[in-house]
């Protein structure tokens, strides 16, 4: 499994998880949304992924979706700016600060500029797939 067991802040580009994952549910963006941070509030209070920490972060602006704190859980709109940007921005901070972290997200321009920052990636479908064994 590729989730570490180290202490981790998991930077997701929330608009482009959830939009991976519409075709294959045939379901709406909204219900992919309530479910997927169901599911990640349910992870962040598993022994074995408690340590880490999850900011979703979703393109433009607030829209009611439930509670933004979720145990270890923190969503959060770019507003004016792009989710990239602000994922880009918050990674540099946190890798330069010693901070263990890993962005999801399937935007390949994304991923380009988080590795040449240092910043380690995992695509959305992988981070889902790599938890996903929690279910069972």
């Amino acid at each position: 499994m590729y989730v570490t067991t180290k202490p981790t802040i998991y930077l997701i580009d929330g608009l482009n998880l959830v939009r991976s994952f519409l075709y294959e549910f045939a379901r709406t963006e909204e219900e992919v949304t309530n479910d997927f941070l169901d599911f990640l509030s349910e992870i962040s209070q598993d022994e074995r992924y408690c340590m880490h920490q999850y900011e979703v972060i979703f393109d433009g602006s607030f829209r009611p979706i439930g509670p933004l704190y979720r145990g270890g859980v923190h969503i959060s709109f770019s507003e004016e700016d792009s989710a990239d940007q602000i994922i880009c921005e918050r990674a540099e901070f946190l890798s330069q600060s010693g901070t263990r972290v890993i962005a999801v997200t399937d935007d390949r321009l994304l991923r380009q500029a988080l590795k040449e920052l240092g910043v380690k990636t995992l695509f959305c479908r992988k981070f889902y797939n790599d938890l996903k064994p929690f279910e069972k």
